[in-house]
């Protein structure tokens, strides 16, 4: 964990981190005290070319003014990380050589400074500019940004231009001082958020990562992570000042101490953590007790910078984060690498403790502040984030790895005995045969299937999953029609397939009057457990061949009910069903229906001179020509004895007209050939109505109407149409 320091930009994302880590060469100076300004400056770092006073009296600025040759390079002065009860005062010596007026920025990169005010010397008398910090609402600030920044104009002069910085701190003192053209300023702004939002947008999904494996395990690890995460990942936004630049920066009262609040909360909750995901209780029972007290103090500190003055609660927290530290180095060195989980623990967090030690060392002036020290924790962080979420992924993996071998098989009869009942439900056999064929990809893992049907000595296609390349013949070998074969190395063709084939089932179905088999295959090889090959897979296919069986069955009857067994079209009660279906269909599309009625003459006569099997030889012709000529303009049945009956979808009296005059020539022109080898010329009469939602007739009026017409048809010689059209004709 980092310690109170002040932090840098983040340039453009993480892969240029190490060119951040490259600390620029500063400009030449004629003198300490003295900073050129020229045509050639668009960012420098003064911090080591200002002067300061440490102001512990408060003084105002006019008193300062009296003492200005009392100020002293900041560079010597070493105050970087003081915490004292002082007034900071420095002075930036700033001489613009061009010869015009030049705007500058100059950016303090410390953000959570309680405060701090930008004076510019005038006649002897300091005249302030600006004024912001922590202590002040964000929005006061002239210059929206996370650091200090203060815009001036330097006028073109012989001598240097005098300003004054006014600094205020309850925490670490810190001052890196950088003076910026401003159209540099703004590139380089904008190359930061680039880097802060790559940064933060790491952390930000990895609490959403294991927030998910939170949810989906239960487990107290995963929960406390989620909680140091969040911590450190704000406790960074502080240190940025993004916090108080986006969500808190109406508070200052909040702002100044969430810095020792966020410090101790990610201390407590990184503990907890490592206490639980290393199992300190068995692996190691005495740190576990220490961790554990420590664990309490951390919690009840919480309260401290809500309670007691700001510059206690930071020393508290340094304190607090030390023996954090601490802790995970004795967890290190005491918890034996026993398991994966620790194995990732140490890689993870090996790295942010290298990062935090950095910045604890630099904290304490141990080590000097640079650019390694200041972003070491930040980088750490993202390396232990990431390495520690992958164990924790690993830990999930093995885990669901383990269940899956203990609830496998159950889960494979649940799905079984689920597809089973929900297929028992289907009525139509391709459907049938394409959930068969996704049941047992879901069981087999392979990603192809598809089921050929033999008809006629031909295999054609029932059912497939998606888009198959099928040879323009497919021949099967015999060898996959006798048993259910897996295999590794087959060629698709010869199992009519121009498929590339990795690993392939065939299962053949043999049923009276079903000769098909299921072909499932992958591009991949894929092997399957010996319990799916021998008792899943086997028991699907038997309880399959019972469904279809019984489907085939249920599709003979059901045709029995629906057709008449002689010609082939509807029986009488069926055709009246569907009539009425379409004649509500018809109302609603506002579409005219007409109705045939036919009836073959001198029927009585063939029977009785040819006898009732050339009769219904006979009944099966005109059947054969009715259909031809009606086709799937409308539905037809047969309404009794020599009598059909066909109701014409959207069609009006005219082209019912029609039809019948084409079947009348057809029967004409084709006489039917007994297989007595005599030859016959049969009539039929018809009689035609139609329904429009002028007459809006209903099905027993239409066959009334058309059964007028058809005696009319009669009484005039038969062989003939009469209709309502007929009629307007004439």
């Amino acid at each position: 964990m980092k310690l109170l320091l002040s932090k840098k930009n983040i340039m453009i994302g993480i892969v240029m981190l190490s060119f951040l880590f490259s600390l620029e060469h500063s400009r030449v100076y004629a003198q300490a005290d003295e900073i050129i300004i020229d045509n050639q400056t668009a960012k420098e770092d003064i911090t080591d070319h200002v002067e300061v006073f440490i102001d512990k009296n408060h003084r105002s600025p006019s008193e300062i003014s009296n003492i200005i040759q009392e100020f002293q390079p900041l560079k010597e002065a070493s105050i970087d990380g003081e915490m004292a009860d002082s007034t900071y005062w420095i002075s930036l010596n700033l001489h613009n050589t061009t010869e015009a007026v030049k705007d500058i920025i100059i950016e303090v990169k410390k953000p959570h400074l309680s405060l701090i005010s930008l004076y510019k010397w005038n006649e002897n008398e300091p005249t302030l500019l600006e004024t912001m910090g922590y202590s002040l609402p964000f929005n006061n600030r002239e210059i929206k940004n996370r650091n200090m920044i203060f815009s001036t104009t330097l006028p073109s002069t012989e001598t240097p231009s005098i300003y004054l910085l006014k600094i205020e701190t309850d925490s670490f003192f810190q001052a890196p001082i950088t003076i910026w053209e401003p159209t540099a300023f703004i590139e380089h702004s904008s190359n930061a958020e680039i880097g802060f939002g790559l940064y933060y947008g790491i952390m930000i999904a990895m609490i959403l990562y294991n927030t998910f494996l939170f949810i989906s395990l239960k487990e107290k690890t995963y929960f406390y992570y989620i909680l140091f995460i969040l911590g450190f990942t704000i406790m960074q936004a502080i240190w940025d000042g993004l916090a108080f630049q986006w969500i808190w920066g109406n508070y200052p009262w909040w702002a100044l101490r969430s810095n020792s609040f966020t410090i101790i909360w990610t201390s407590l909750f990184a503990l907890q953590f490592a206490k639980h995901f290393l199992q300190l209780k068995t692996e190691a029972p005495l740190l576990h007790k220490i961790v554990h007290i420590f664990s309490y103090l951390c919690f009840l500190s919480l309260l401290i910078p809500l309670l007691i003055p700001i510059p206690i609660a930071t020393m508290t927290s340094t304190i607090i984060a030390s023996v954090f530290v601490l802790l995970i180095i004795c967890m290190i060195s005491t918890v034996r690498i026993k398991t994966r989980e620790a194995k990732f623990f140490l890689a993870a967090w090996g790295f942010l403790l290298i990062g935090v030690i950095l910045n604890l060392l630099a904290a304490y002036r141990i080590i000097p502040l640079t650019a390694i020290s200041l972003y070491a924790p930040k980088i750490g962080a993202v390396i232990e984030v990431l390495v520690l979420s992958l164990g924790l992924a690993d830990r999930i993996k093995r885990v669901t790895l383990e269940k899956e071998r203990e609830s496998k098989k159950h889960y494979l009869q649940t799905l079984l005995q689920s597809s089973l009942k929900q297929m028992s439900t289907l009525k139509e056999v391709d459907y049938l045969a394409y959930m068969t064929i996704l049941t047992l990809i879901n069981l087999t893992k392979h990603e192809k299937g598809i089921y050929f049907l033999q008809e006629n000595a031909t295999w054609t296609i029932l059912a497939k999953t998606e888009e198959i390349d099928v040879t323009s013949v497919v021949n099967i070998e015999p060898k996959y029609l006798d048993e259910i074969i897996y295999s590794n190395e087959v060629l698709g063709k010869k199992l009519g397939l121009n498929e590339q084939i990795g690993s392939v089932i065939t299962i053949p179905i043999s049923l009276k009057n079903h000769i098909g088999i299921i072909i499932l295959f992958s591009n991949e090889k894929h092997t399957l457990e010996n319990y799916v090959k021998s008792k899943i897979i086997p028991t699907f296919v038997e309880q399959y061949n019972i469904l279809l069986s019984n489907l085939l069955q249920y599709h003979t009857l059901r045709k029995s009910a629906m057709y008449d067994h002689l010609t082939g079209v509807y029986n009488r009660e069926h055709f009246f069903n569907q009539a009425i279906s379409l004649i509500e269909k018809s109302k609603k599309l506002n579409q005219e229906v007409a109705l045939l009625l036919i009836d073959i003459d001198h029927f009585k006569n063939i029977n009785d001179t040819y006898g009732h099997q050339i009769g219904d030889q006979a009944i099966t012709f005109v059947t054969n020509q009715i259909t031809k000529t009606v086709g799937k303009l409308g539905i037809i049945g047969r309404y009794g004895g020599e009598e059909f009956i066909v109701l014409l979808e959207n069609a009006s009296s005219t082209n019912a007209l029609d039809i019948s005059t084409i079947l009348l020539h057809s029967l004409r022109n084709k006489p039917f050939h007994t297989s007595n080898g005599d030859t016959i010329y049969i009539t039929v009469s018809i009689g035609s109505y139609y329904r429009d939602n002028i007459n809006n007739l209903s099905l027993d009026d239409m066959i009334q109407k058309a059964d007028e017409f058809l005696y009319v048809a009669k009484n005039n010689g038969r062989d003939q149409v009469a209709s309502p059209s007929l009629l307007n004709r004439r």
